[in-house]
């Protein structure tokens, strides 16, 4: 054999030895991967019945929440006001008076009327009983802002919501998924 060939045969075996040496690297490789994808699978399936349950109780859960409102809320309004009040007034008046007048007065019965200057005592108590109608017509104009600053309780049914109908296909994904797991099991 010429030196030539003898070079050939050992750059030859060399890289046979190379090449088995990487197919041994990626098999082990390979072999890792499987063991880790495996354990992912089964920690997967370990773990979606309670994913889907939790899905389950989120599907049926109320979602309850205090919403605080703290604004000024503006009033501006016009309120008619129309009433026709009847005041009952029920009192006497008390008249204490001197009343300084002239009288004309015929004393012979001759048709000679003399003039008299007399002072009338008045001592009298008037009784007023009657009632008075008081009507209102007006328009009152009411303009001012009013803080609101409360609570307002919410609860959001989830069943009752559009989310409800993703969860249910995420659930229903879940269980297809895990379904499969099952059977790929040994």
């Amino acid at each position: 054999m010429t030196r030539g060939g003898k070079i050939a045969i050992t750059i030859l075996f060399i890289l046979v030895l190379i090449s088995l040496g990487l197919n041994l690297f990626l098999y082990w490789q390979i072999s890792w991967l499987q063991q880790q994808g495996a354990a992912v699978v089964q920690n997967l399936h370990a773990a979606l019945p309670q994913a889907i349950s939790e899905l389950e109780a989120f599907e049926k859960a109320t979602i309850k929440y205090d919403m605080p409102i703290r604004q000024e809320f503006p009033v501006q309004a016009e309120i008619p006001f129309h009433e026709t009040l009847d005041i009952p007034i029920q009192t006497t008046v008390p008249i204490s008076q001197t009343i300084n007048t002239s009288v004309m007065i015929d004393p012979l019965g001759t048709g000679v009327q003399i003039p008299v200057e007399i002072n009338a005592p008045v001592n009298i108590a008037v009784p007023i009983d009657t009632s008075v109608s008081f009507t209102i017509d007006r328009t009152i104009p009411i303009s001012t802002t009013i803080p609101l600053d409360l609570s307002v309780p919410l609860a959001v049914k989830v069943s009752e919501t559009d989310l409800a109908k993703y969860v249910k296909q995420l659930r229903a994904g879940l269980i297809s998924l895990d379904e499969m797991l099952t059977q790929l099991e040994p």
